[in-house]
């Protein structure tokens, strides 16, 4: 597996990344009365649509190569298996992962944690204090993909895609890893 910078020369790599295809998420229950909550994080069953969240066209991957620190691409075989973009944001001296996709039919053969592993190198490289991603709370793959690789839940927001805090599915779960 190889891992390399992309750059744009006409080809087209259009990876979907798809959320949903498990009957989990993890809900957010809130008991206690203002301002003392306790925030209790929990696997629920619910059905979750299986739906595109992102398709990489050309024109996305031109913008990405400007508005990422980092842009990685694994292959294997010689085809193209995944992404994965690291954000330095100015505010903070953690990385972001701001998107990581991988060909379905290409899961479980190592390109998720090849480009996962190189972002963490990289982003210690530059004295990066941590790495940390965004998934949602109804990606159970996602949460349990970057738990598998030393991640930890560090908090949520429950109301940053929706004006409803009990929207299945819909909270963004923070993770991090400590580099």
């Amino acid at each position: 597996m190889n891992r390399h910078a992309v750059k744009p020369d006409g080809d087209r790599a259009k990876l979907s990344r798809r959320e949903g295809g498990t009957n989990r998420y993890l809900a957010i229950e809130r008991t206690g009365a203002p301002p003392e909550h306790t925030f209790t994080l929990a696997w629920q069953e619910h059905d979750v649509p299986d739906e595109v969240y992102n398709t990489y066209t050309e024109d996305w991957l031109r913008g990405a190569l400007t508005r990422a620190g980092l842009f990685l691409v694994a292959e294997v075989d010689g085809r193209v298996a995944g992404l994965l973009t690291v954000l330095f944001p100015t505010w903070t001296d953690a990385a972001e992962i701001g998107d990581l996709a991988v060909d379905r039919p290409l899961r479980g053969v190592g390109a998720g944690t090849a480009l996962v592993d190189a972002a963490a190198d990289w982003a210690r490289e530059r004295s990066r204090r941590a790495l940390w991603v965004e998934p949602h709370a109804n990606d159970a793959p996602a949460i349990e993909f970057y738990l598998r690789r030393g991640f930890r839940l560090s908090g949520f927001n429950d109301r940053l895609y929706s004006n409803k805090d009990d929207a299945p599915g819909r909270p963004t779960i923070y993770m991090h890893l400590e580099l």
